[in-house]
């Protein structure tokens, strides 16, 4: 096997597969990445067992072959060659030999048919979203996904698409983040359901520069493909929760305020509450909203009054005279607050053991966002 490639070629697309080589692996060949090189087409694969990940670049080819190659030793010697044309041969005991113009450097490869390979398979349902929509899809509701193993219907993002709208949707049972996009065109004419694991959701985000991409899916088995990159993962088999169930259509009680107000008085009352609840309470009237957190352990409290505008639908009730008192968890309203795009946000209230929703006072073109919270005691 012989081929001659720039190191900074080689680097940009080894940093790309080299996210899925696990830091520690029971299996020694998922330390490295498959080179298959096949006339001037060289193919890259990782895996670690839960994801397969592979790319493939334009090399001067000088002879077909195969072998499995230490992922992080040969990124590391690279990166330091970025302006180097490196040579790169592989002799029947899986030696790597690389040359640049001056030095020579040899690394022990491993058998190329040790390394596992994804499954490919044919006529699986697609999805094609064009653009950026993946990309920031995810990245507006990625954090409210779950990320405990006991209770894996929530481990991923639920992405529904019918003909005019695909929708993405992700939740812990404490919090939940929602994204439609109204003016969605799919080709099929059956509605399409997945949910993507979390880890997948992951490489997805911090590859993707918004480029289109392409979801194909069976029952069990996914592949995501964008650019030069295709991701393989398991779908996540069970049932993701009736999340809609839990968003409230009634909550008839509209706070507005500013955003940077609101996430910097958070971020101050998060240093005096209870490091584990993180509670703060909220005390608002018809003009101001004042944020409350304590720690009696350690003998800490703060709060802080900020303006803002609070009515009910239904104008009969007198926040100045008895004002609304709710309490959450301050690092979930944080990430919901620091998601909004708007100088201002809305938050809507029903009553103080009742979800709220956050969203902001003007949704982007083609877009409907919402994140909701679940309240907690107030003490």
């Amino acid at each position: 096997m012989k081929f001659s490639v720039t190191g900074e070629n080689l680097v940009e697309y080894l940093s790309k597969v080299i996210t899925v080589v696990p830091n520690r692996s029971p299996l020694p060949i998922l330390d490295n990445i498959l080179f298959q090189l096949e006339g001037n087409k060289l193919q890259m694969t990782s895996s670690d067992l839960e994801i397969f990940m592979r790319t493939e670049l334009d090399v001067k080819g000088g002879g077909d072959g195969s072998v499995a190659v230490p992922a992080k030793r040969l990124l590391d010697i690279t990166r330091t060659l970025t302006t180097e044309k490196l040579d790169f041969d592989v002799n029947d005991k899986n030696r790597i030999t690389i040359k640049s113009k001056r030095g020579k450097f040899t690394l022990g490869g491993e058998p190329s048919d040790e390394f596992p390979l994804p499954e490919e398979k044919k006529d699986l349902n697609k999805i094609e979203i064009k653009g950026p929509v993946v990309k920031r899809f995810l990245s507006k509701i990625i954090h409210a996904v779950n990320t405990d193993e006991m209770r894996r219907n929530m481990a991923g993002v639920l992405t529904e698409v019918s003909a005019d709208q695909i929708k993405i949707v992700a939740t812990d049972g404490f919090r939940l983040g929602k994204i439609i996009k109204t003016d969605f065109k799919h080709e099929s004419e059956t509605d399409e359901k997945i949910v993507i694991p979390y880890k997948t959701a992951q490489h997805i985000l911090r590859l993707n520069n918004n480029e289109d991409t392409v979801i194909e899916y069976d029952d069990h088995d996914l592949k995501i493909s964008f650019d030069s990159i295709n991701i393989y993962s398991k779908l996540i088999d069970d049932t993701f929760p009736n999340y809609e169930n839990v968003i409230p259509p009634d909550n008839d009680k509209i706070l507005r305020i500013s955003k940077h107000a609101f996430s910097d008085s958070l971020v101050r009352a998060l240093i005096f509450a209870d490091v584990i609840t993180k509670r703060v309470r909220l005390e608002i009237t018809a003009s101001s909203l004042q944020i409350k957190a304590d720690n009696p352990e350690i003998g800490s409290e703060g709060e802080e009054m900020i303006d803002c505008s609070f009515n009910s639908k239904t104008g009969t009730e007198d926040f100045d005279k008895t004002p609304f008192v709710i309490a959450f968890n301050a690092g979930y309203l944080l990430d919901a607050v620091s998601q909004m795009e708007t100088e201002e946000l809305n938050i809507s209230f029903g009553n103080p053991s009742k979800a709220a929703i956050i969203t902001p006072t003007e949704q982007k073109p083609g877009e409907d966002f919402i994140e909701l919270i679940m309240p907690v005691r107030v003490g």
